[in-house]
């Protein structure tokens, strides 16, 4: 762990992005819903495999940078912001697929 300033900087930075797990769970979670609300289909299926995809490599994304900051790597973080706001992008878009298609 980091020592004074930068442990403070460090752990508030690792319980960002937990936090950021933890709504990328409640969002999987609500697709869920959203795809199962009136009945299971094809496309709700679909829809749930991706956002189980999109789940999952969120998650490897925030574990990888978790790691990057216990070993004092911060330019790991370049590679995973664009990965992660893809990602985001691909919840956004499925929610849009889902309203569209009920």
């Amino acid at each position: 762990m980091w020592s004074g300033a930068d442990g403070a900087s460090a752990e508030r930075t690792r319980l960002a992005w937990r936090r950021t797990a933890l709504a990328s769970t409640a969002v999987v979670l609500l697709t869920v819903r959203l795809a199962t609300r009136d009945r299971f289909t094809v496309l709700g299926a679909l829809a749930i495999a991706a956002a189980l995809l999109v789940w999952l490599a969120q998650m490897w994304l925030t574990q990888r940078r978790i790691h990057a900051i216990d070993r004092h790597e911060p330019t790991e973080v370049m590679r995973a912001l664009p990965a992660l706001s893809l990602t985001a992008i691909a919840f956004a878009l499925l929610a849009v697929v889902l309203v569209l298609t009920r």
